[in-house]
Protein backbone atom coordinates (compact mmCIF):
# COMPACT_ATOMS: atom_id res chain seq x y z
CA UNK A 1 0.00 0.00 0.00
CA UNK A 2 1.21 3.36 -0.73
CA UNK A 3 1.59 5.96 1.41
CA UNK A 4 -1.22 8.22 -0.19
CA UNK A 5 -3.39 5.42 -0.07
CA UNK A 6 -3.01 4.93 3.50
CA UNK A 7 -3.60 8.87 3.87
CA UNK A 8 -6.80 7.94 2.34
CA UNK A 9 -7.79 5.62 4.67
CA UNK A 10 -7.12 7.13 7.89
CA UNK A 11 -9.00 10.01 6.65
CA UNK A 12 -11.78 7.39 5.83
CA UNK A 13 -11.61 5.95 9.52
CA UNK A 14 -11.54 9.80 10.65
CA UNK A 15 -14.60 10.66 9.61
CA UNK A 16 -16.49 7.55 10.43
CA UNK A 17 -15.14 8.22 14.11
CA UNK A 18 -16.19 11.85 13.53
CA UNK A 19 -19.70 10.38 12.75
CA UNK A 20 -19.76 8.65 15.78
CA UNK A 21 -19.05 11.09 17.79
CA UNK A 22 -21.41 13.03 16.58
CA UNK A 23 -24.13 10.60 16.95
CA UNK A 24 -23.49 9.72 20.53
CA UNK A 25 -23.24 13.85 21.17
CA UNK A 26 -26.62 14.30 19.96
CA UNK A 27 -28.01 11.49 21.86
CA UNK A 28 -26.68 12.49 25.10
CA UNK A 29 -28.52 15.94 23.84
CA UNK A 30 -31.85 14.21 23.59
CA UNK A 31 -32.01 12.98 26.77
CA UNK A 32 -30.21 16.06 28.39
CA UNK A 33 -33.42 17.74 26.81
CA UNK A 34 -35.59 15.47 27.48
CA UNK A 35 -34.62 15.22 31.41
CA UNK A 36 -34.50 19.37 31.66
CA UNK A 37 -38.13 18.34 30.08
CA UNK A 38 -39.34 16.02 32.75
CA UNK A 39 -37.62 18.10 35.40
CA UNK A 40 -39.64 21.09 33.96
CA UNK A 41 -42.76 19.69 33.86
CA UNK A 42 -42.57 17.69 37.10
CA UNK A 43 -41.14 20.94 38.91
CA UNK A 44 -44.32 23.13 38.14
CA UNK A 45 -46.75 20.89 40.19
CA UNK A 46 -44.29 20.82 42.47
CA UNK A 47 -42.97 24.15 43.11
CA UNK A 48 -45.72 26.52 41.02
CA UNK A 49 -45.05 28.48 38.05
CA UNK A 50 -44.22 31.64 40.68
CA UNK A 51 -42.10 30.13 42.49
CA UNK A 52 -40.25 28.32 40.08
CA UNK A 53 -39.67 31.72 38.36
CA UNK A 54 -38.55 33.30 41.14
CA UNK A 55 -35.84 30.56 41.96
CA UNK A 56 -34.57 30.66 38.54
CA UNK A 57 -33.95 34.52 38.77
CA UNK A 58 -32.20 34.76 41.74
CA UNK A 59 -29.76 32.03 40.37
CA UNK A 60 -29.69 34.32 37.22
CA UNK A 61 -28.91 37.27 39.60
CA UNK A 62 -26.02 35.18 41.49
CA UNK A 63 -24.36 34.75 38.12
CA UNK A 64 -24.46 38.17 36.91
CA UNK A 65 -23.86 39.76 40.40
CA UNK A 66 -21.95 37.15 42.61
CA UNK A 67 -24.93 38.23 45.10
CA UNK A 68 -28.95 38.19 45.44
CA UNK A 69 -30.84 41.40 46.13
CA UNK A 70 -33.07 41.81 49.48
CA UNK A 71 -36.20 42.08 46.84
CA UNK A 72 -35.26 38.70 44.84
CA UNK A 73 -34.94 37.06 48.49
CA UNK A 74 -38.06 38.32 49.63
CA UNK A 75 -39.83 37.18 46.30
CA UNK A 76 -38.50 33.70 46.99
CA UNK A 77 -39.35 33.29 50.37
CA UNK A 78 -42.85 34.39 50.14
CA UNK A 79 -43.46 31.94 47.06
CA UNK A 80 -42.18 29.38 49.25
CA UNK A 81 -44.35 30.33 52.32
CA UNK A 82 -47.40 30.63 49.31
CA UNK A 83 -46.75 27.31 47.84
CA UNK A 84 -46.18 25.81 51.14
CA UNK A 85 -49.97 26.94 52.34
CA UNK A 86 -51.36 25.69 48.83
CA UNK A 87 -49.87 22.33 49.22
CA UNK A 88 -51.18 22.57 52.58
CA UNK A 89 -54.83 23.52 51.05
CA UNK A 90 -54.64 20.66 48.41
CA UNK A 91 -53.60 18.27 51.21
CA UNK A 92 -56.61 19.25 53.66
CA UNK A 93 -58.59 18.52 50.43
CA UNK A 94 -57.16 15.51 50.26
CA UNK A 95 -57.45 14.14 53.83
CA UNK A 96 -61.31 14.72 53.38
CA UNK A 97 -61.56 11.99 50.46
CA UNK A 98 -61.26 8.88 53.30
CA UNK A 99 -63.83 10.89 55.65
CA UNK A 100 -66.19 11.47 53.09
CA UNK A 101 -65.66 7.17 52.21
CA UNK A 102 -66.30 6.92 55.91
CA UNK A 103 -69.26 8.80 56.15
CA UNK A 104 -70.68 7.03 53.42
CA UNK A 105 -70.47 3.34 54.88
CA UNK A 106 -71.23 5.08 58.37
CA UNK A 107 -74.70 5.87 56.79
CA UNK A 108 -74.86 2.73 54.90
CA UNK A 109 -74.40 0.68 58.38
CA UNK A 110 -77.09 3.10 59.72
CA UNK A 111 -79.12 2.17 57.03
CA UNK A 112 -78.77 -1.44 57.51
CA UNK A 113 -79.35 -1.27 61.14
CA UNK A 114 -82.51 -0.03 60.76
CA UNK A 115 -83.14 -2.65 58.33
CA UNK A 116 -82.17 -4.81 60.75
CA UNK A 117 -84.39 -3.77 63.68
CA UNK A 118 -87.42 -3.47 61.29
CA UNK A 119 -86.79 -7.22 60.55
CA UNK A 120 -85.98 -8.10 64.83
CA UNK A 121 -89.35 -6.35 64.91
CA UNK A 122 -91.39 -8.19 62.33
CA UNK A 123 -89.50 -11.13 63.99
CA UNK A 124 -90.45 -10.05 67.73
CA UNK A 125 -94.54 -9.06 66.48
CA UNK A 126 -94.27 -12.65 65.51
CA UNK A 127 -93.27 -14.42 68.24
CA UNK A 128 -95.76 -12.74 70.07
CA UNK A 129 -98.62 -13.76 68.01
CA UNK A 130 -97.81 -16.96 68.09
CA UNK A 131 -97.62 -16.56 72.31
CA UNK A 132 -101.35 -15.03 72.03
CA UNK A 133 -102.25 -17.79 70.13
CA UNK A 134 -101.06 -20.04 73.00
CA UNK A 135 -102.34 -17.95 75.75
CA UNK A 136 -105.75 -18.33 74.25
CA UNK A 137 -105.38 -22.28 74.16
CA UNK A 138 -103.91 -22.51 77.29
CA UNK A 139 -107.21 -20.10 78.80
CA UNK A 140 -109.34 -22.64 76.86
CA UNK A 141 -107.94 -25.85 78.70
CA UNK A 142 -107.85 -23.63 82.06
CA UNK A 143 -111.60 -22.69 81.61
CA UNK A 144 -112.67 -26.24 80.54
CA UNK A 145 -110.69 -27.71 83.37
CA UNK A 146 -112.67 -25.37 85.94
CA UNK A 147 -116.28 -25.86 84.66
CA UNK A 148 -117.11 -28.86 86.48
CA UNK A 149 -115.25 -27.63 89.62
CA UNK A 150 -117.42 -25.83 92.60
CA UNK A 151 -116.30 -23.02 94.25
CA UNK A 152 -114.37 -24.90 97.03
CA UNK A 153 -112.51 -26.76 94.52
CA UNK A 154 -110.73 -23.90 92.07
CA UNK A 155 -107.19 -25.76 91.95
CA UNK A 156 -106.03 -27.04 88.67
CA UNK A 157 -103.41 -29.78 87.62
CA UNK A 158 -99.87 -29.51 88.67
CA UNK A 159 -99.29 -29.64 83.97
CA UNK A 160 -101.79 -26.83 83.89
CA UNK A 161 -100.06 -24.78 86.61
CA UNK A 162 -96.62 -25.53 84.98
CA UNK A 163 -97.83 -24.38 81.24
CA UNK A 164 -99.11 -21.09 83.08
CA UNK A 165 -95.76 -20.36 84.64
CA UNK A 166 -93.76 -21.55 81.32
CA UNK A 167 -95.77 -18.82 79.11
CA UNK A 168 -95.34 -16.17 81.54
CA UNK A 169 -91.52 -16.40 81.31
CA UNK A 170 -91.84 -16.82 77.86
CA UNK A 171 -93.57 -13.44 77.20
CA UNK A 172 -90.92 -10.83 77.55
CA UNK A 173 -91.09 -6.92 77.66
CA UNK A 174 -90.88 -5.04 74.26
CA UNK A 175 -91.10 -1.12 73.43
CA UNK A 176 -94.38 -0.08 71.04
CA UNK A 177 -95.82 2.91 69.96
CA UNK A 178 -98.95 4.24 72.42
CA UNK A 179 -100.74 7.46 71.65
CA UNK A 180 -98.63 7.83 67.87
CA UNK A 181 -95.30 7.57 70.24
CA UNK A 182 -92.65 5.06 71.45
CA UNK A 183 -92.70 4.45 75.04
CA UNK A 184 -90.23 4.84 77.20
CA UNK A 185 -89.68 1.57 78.38
CA UNK A 186 -90.03 -2.30 77.61
CA UNK A 187 -93.00 -3.63 79.35
CA UNK A 188 -95.69 -6.52 78.14
CA UNK A 189 -99.06 -5.81 78.06
CA UNK A 190 -99.60 -10.13 77.34
CA UNK A 191 -98.36 -10.63 80.99
CA UNK A 192 -100.90 -8.37 81.95
CA UNK A 193 -103.86 -10.46 80.19
CA UNK A 194 -102.18 -13.41 81.52
CA UNK A 195 -102.48 -12.29 84.91
CA UNK A 196 -105.81 -10.53 84.76
CA UNK A 197 -107.46 -13.76 83.10
CA UNK A 198 -105.74 -15.82 86.05
CA UNK A 199 -107.02 -13.42 88.45
CA UNK A 200 -110.71 -13.67 86.90
CA UNK A 201 -110.53 -16.97 86.86
CA UNK A 202 -111.10 -17.09 91.00
CA UNK A 203 -108.65 -20.30 91.32
CA UNK A 204 -108.37 -21.34 94.28
CA UNK A 205 -105.21 -20.36 97.31
CA UNK A 206 -103.42 -23.31 96.33
CA UNK A 207 -103.06 -22.88 92.89
CA UNK A 208 -102.42 -19.30 93.29
CA UNK A 209 -99.60 -19.68 95.08
CA UNK A 210 -98.31 -22.09 92.71
CA UNK A 211 -98.38 -20.36 89.88
CA UNK A 212 -97.17 -17.10 91.33
CA UNK A 213 -93.89 -19.06 93.14
CA UNK A 214 -93.53 -20.33 89.65
CA UNK A 215 -94.01 -17.60 87.57
CA UNK A 216 -92.25 -14.30 86.04
CA UNK A 217 -94.74 -11.39 86.03
CA UNK A 218 -91.78 -8.77 85.81
CA UNK A 219 -92.56 -5.77 83.31
CA UNK A 220 -96.53 -6.59 83.78
CA UNK A 221 -98.63 -3.52 82.04
CA UNK A 222 -101.61 -2.40 83.92
CA UNK A 223 -103.49 0.53 83.59
CA UNK A 224 -106.69 2.32 85.19
CA UNK A 225 -107.64 -1.06 85.51
CA UNK A 226 -109.85 -2.56 88.56
CA UNK A 227 -109.01 -6.32 89.05
CA UNK A 228 -111.57 -6.45 92.19
CA UNK A 229 -111.08 -6.86 95.96
CA UNK A 230 -108.99 -8.90 98.45
CA UNK A 231 -107.05 -10.47 95.28
CA UNK A 232 -104.44 -13.02 96.75
CA UNK A 233 -100.78 -11.63 95.02
CA UNK A 234 -99.04 -12.81 97.35
CA UNK A 235 -95.27 -13.69 96.53
CA UNK A 236 -95.96 -12.62 93.17
CA UNK A 237 -92.73 -10.58 91.06
CA UNK A 238 -93.83 -7.28 89.59
CA UNK A 239 -90.80 -5.87 89.59
CA UNK A 240 -90.63 -2.73 86.47
CA UNK A 241 -94.64 -2.96 85.83
CA UNK A 242 -96.35 -0.59 85.38
CA UNK A 243 -99.58 -0.56 87.53
CA UNK A 244 -100.46 3.60 87.18
CA UNK A 245 -104.07 3.87 88.75
CA UNK A 246 -104.84 0.07 89.14
CA UNK A 247 -107.61 0.03 91.83
CA UNK A 248 -106.53 -2.88 93.89
CA UNK A 249 -107.86 -2.37 97.32
CA UNK A 250 -107.32 -4.87 100.38
CA UNK A 251 -104.94 -6.61 98.05
CA UNK A 252 -102.43 -9.21 99.27
CA UNK A 253 -98.97 -8.58 98.18
CA UNK A 254 -96.97 -10.03 101.63
CA UNK A 255 -93.36 -10.79 100.41
CA UNK A 256 -94.00 -9.24 96.31
CA UNK A 257 -91.31 -7.85 94.41
CA UNK A 258 -92.76 -4.48 92.96
CA UNK A 259 -88.71 -3.15 92.73
CA UNK A 260 -88.45 0.16 90.31
CA UNK A 261 -92.68 -0.22 89.63
CA UNK A 262 -94.34 2.55 88.03
CA UNK A 263 -97.32 2.62 90.89
CA UNK A 264 -98.21 6.20 90.33
CA UNK A 265 -102.23 6.69 91.62
CA UNK A 266 -102.38 3.38 93.29
CA UNK A 267 -105.20 2.23 95.21
CA UNK A 268 -103.92 -0.65 97.75
CA UNK A 269 -105.72 0.95 100.82
CA UNK A 270 -106.51 -2.33 103.28
CA UNK A 271 -103.99 -4.34 101.65
CA UNK A 272 -101.13 -6.24 102.68
CA UNK A 273 -97.55 -5.47 102.18
CA UNK A 274 -95.59 -7.02 104.99
CA UNK A 275 -92.31 -7.86 103.22
CA UNK A 276 -92.95 -6.42 100.33
CA UNK A 277 -89.83 -5.12 98.41
CA UNK A 278 -90.93 -1.54 96.74
CA UNK A 279 -87.02 -0.54 96.09
CA UNK A 280 -87.32 2.54 94.12
CA UNK A 281 -91.51 2.57 92.69
CA UNK A 282 -93.04 5.40 92.32
CA UNK A 283 -95.94 5.85 94.70
CA UNK A 284 -96.48 9.40 94.08
CA UNK A 285 -100.52 10.61 94.30
CA UNK A 286 -100.86 6.53 95.55
CA UNK A 287 -103.54 5.84 98.42
CA UNK A 288 -102.49 4.11 100.85
CA UNK A 289 -104.88 4.20 103.30
CA UNK A 290 -104.59 1.77 106.32
CA UNK A 291 -101.73 -0.18 103.93
CA UNK A 292 -100.15 -2.62 106.01
CA UNK A 293 -96.03 -2.32 105.43
CA UNK A 294 -94.41 -3.84 108.26
CA UNK A 295 -91.15 -4.55 107.59
CA UNK A 296 -91.57 -3.39 104.01
CA UNK A 297 -88.28 -1.88 101.85
CA UNK A 298 -89.53 1.41 100.25
CA UNK A 299 -85.97 2.04 99.57
CA UNK A 300 -86.05 5.43 97.47
CA UNK A 301 -89.46 4.68 96.98
CA UNK A 302 -91.01 8.45 96.02
CA UNK A 303 -94.03 8.80 98.24
CA UNK A 304 -94.48 12.53 97.03
CA UNK A 305 -98.63 13.30 98.38
CA UNK A 306 -99.23 9.68 99.03
CA UNK A 307 -101.93 9.20 101.33
CA UNK A 308 -100.31 7.19 104.14
CA UNK A 309 -103.87 7.56 106.58
CA UNK A 310 -103.80 5.00 109.18
CA UNK A 311 -101.00 3.32 107.56
CA UNK A 312 -98.57 0.20 109.46
CA UNK A 313 -94.97 1.63 109.62
CA UNK A 314 -93.44 -0.48 111.70
CA UNK A 315 -90.24 -1.62 110.56
CA UNK A 316 -90.45 -0.21 107.07
CA UNK A 317 -87.26 0.62 105.59
CA UNK A 318 -87.02 4.27 104.31
CA UNK A 319 -83.70 5.19 103.29
CA UNK A 320 -83.37 7.22 100.59
CA UNK A 321 -87.07 8.11 100.08
CA UNK A 322 -89.14 10.61 99.22
CA UNK A 323 -91.62 12.02 101.58
CA UNK A 324 -93.11 15.01 100.29
CA UNK A 325 -96.46 16.25 101.12
CA UNK A 326 -96.88 12.74 102.68
CA UNK A 327 -100.19 12.24 104.56
CA UNK A 328 -99.29 10.10 107.73
CA UNK A 329 -102.81 10.71 109.55
CA UNK A 330 -102.75 7.96 112.65
CA UNK A 331 -100.02 5.91 111.12
CA UNK A 332 -98.77 3.44 113.20
CA UNK A 333 -94.52 3.36 113.78
CA UNK A 334 -92.04 1.49 116.05
CA UNK A 335 -90.56 4.32 117.54
CA UNK A 336 -90.82 7.59 119.74
CA UNK A 337 -88.54 9.35 117.64
CA UNK A 338 -89.59 8.36 114.55
CA UNK A 339 -90.08 12.32 112.80
CA UNK A 340 -86.79 13.41 114.10
CA UNK A 341 -85.58 9.87 112.86
CA UNK A 342 -86.64 10.37 109.26
CA UNK A 343 -85.82 14.15 109.33
CA UNK A 344 -82.45 14.17 110.79
CA UNK A 345 -80.73 10.56 110.77
CA UNK A 346 -82.30 9.86 107.33
CA UNK A 347 -82.12 13.44 106.19
CA UNK A 348 -85.51 12.29 104.02
CA UNK A 349 -86.06 14.47 101.23
CA UNK A 350 -89.56 16.39 102.67
CA UNK A 351 -89.20 14.50 106.14
CA UNK A 352 -87.87 18.54 107.69
CA UNK A 353 -91.69 19.38 107.72
CA UNK A 354 -92.71 16.65 109.25
CA UNK A 355 -92.41 17.82 112.98
CA UNK A 356 -94.71 21.26 112.13
CA UNK A 357 -97.50 18.88 111.01
CA UNK A 358 -97.24 15.87 113.34
CA UNK A 359 -96.33 14.44 116.79
CA UNK A 360 -95.92 10.88 118.22
CA UNK A 361 -98.76 9.43 120.89
CA UNK A 362 -97.44 6.56 122.24
CA UNK A 363 -100.00 3.39 121.71
CA UNK A 364 -99.14 0.27 123.86
CA UNK A 365 -96.10 -1.44 124.77
CA UNK A 366 -93.68 -0.59 121.72
CA UNK A 367 -96.12 0.48 119.47
CA UNK A 368 -96.62 4.68 118.55
CA UNK A 369 -98.87 6.88 116.21
CA UNK A 370 -97.76 9.78 114.21
CA UNK A 371 -101.21 12.34 115.19
CA UNK A 372 -101.47 15.59 113.08
CA UNK A 373 -101.13 18.77 115.11
CA UNK A 374 -104.48 20.92 115.20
Amino acid sequence: MTEQEHIKQLELENKKLQEQLALIKKKKEKRKSVGFWLLKKSSIPLLGIRLKKSISNAIQEYKTTKSVSVDTVSDVSSNIIWRITRIGVFGFFITLIPSLILFVQTWLVINQNVLVGNQNTLIEAERRSSLVFIMDNLLSDLSEELKYKGSSERNISPVLEARIATLSRAMKPYKYEEDGELIDKEISPEKGQLLFSLIRSDLADQSYREILDASDFSYTYFKDIFLGRGVNLKYINLNHSNLYEVNLPAVNLERSELKNANMQKINLSDGILIRANLTHANLTHAELLSINLTNANLFGANLTEADLTEATLWGTKLEEAILTDVILDNAIVHREDWISYVADSLDLKGAEVLGDKYYIKKQGKQQFIIVAKK
